[in-house]
């Protein structure tokens, strides 16, 4: 697979100088610290599509050792955040116009069966998380903070993924939708398209998810995923 929200160039021999400077981790859990701040810097757009990542530059600009950075990147990979190629090292995701076209199809059948299950398995706590995340995501999008948006909207999605009560649909949605999420995000910024649609879908979601009713839940899901366009800057 050839991932990920503001985009760079990168050189082929050392990994990108983000434009905002990864910060070294202060806490206990140090591969998870790495996960969190290479996770952001890729979503974000600060370590663009293709950028090359060496575990030595990585561990010294975040003040740890290789080994909590290596078990970082395999994080990433497993979320297919990053690509490891034999004798190319690892580099962050970049993904075809093809690659995304055809996760599309296949998260569309996922996220029918994760909607209708969560629609059965619903509880009041449930619902005030997807409430709280449609208000964020409404004042996200008043900022204009693309990457903001995309985060509170994986949020939503992963919390009816959750209350689908279903493991393993939660799981492989996750790894599927991680890099579209971040890669189409961050490639509608950099074109400058308008984030207004992203709180009438997500309503609607909501509406037809609390009505319980099957047809209104499929049609609303369906709508929701032809609603997600492929910026024209993706190659083929």
């Amino acid at each position: 697979m050839s991932g990920a929200s503001n985009c760079g160039s990168a050189s082929s021999s050392i990994i990108a100088v983000p434009t905002k400077q990864l910060k070294p981790i202060r806490t206990l859990s140090k591969s998870r610290g790495v996960f969190e701040e290479l996770r952001q810097a890729i979503c974000s757009g600060d370590l663009a599509p293709g950028t090359p990542l060496r575990e030595a530059h990585i561990a010294k600009q975040l003040n740890v050792s290789q080994v909590p950075v290596r078990e970082a990147l395999l994080q990433l990979e497993h979320l297919g955040l990053v690509v490891r190629v034999q004798d190319r090292g690892t580099t962050v995701t970049k993904l075809t116009r093809r690659e995304i076209q055809q996760m599309m199809e296949v998260r569309r059948h996922l996220e029918l069966m994760a909607f209708h299950l969560a629609a059965q398995h619903l509880t009041d706590d449930v619902v005030l998380e997807l409430k709280r995340h449609l208000r964020r995501i409404q004042e996200m999008v008043a900022e204009g903070d693309h990457f903001a948006v995309a985060e509170e909207d994986f949020a939503f999605h992963r919390t009816v993924w959750r209350a689908s009560g279903n493991e393993v649909l939660e799981q492989t949605l996750e790894r599927l939708c991680v890099a579209v999420y971040a890669f189409v995000s961050l490639k509608r910024a950099a074109a400058g398209e308008t984030l207004k649609s992203a709180v009438k879908s997500h309503r609607k979601l909501l509406e037809d998810l609390l009505s319980r009713d099957e047809k209104r839940i499929t049609a609303a899901v369906n709508e929701h995923i032809n609603s997600i366009t492929i910026p024209d800057s993706v190659a083929d």
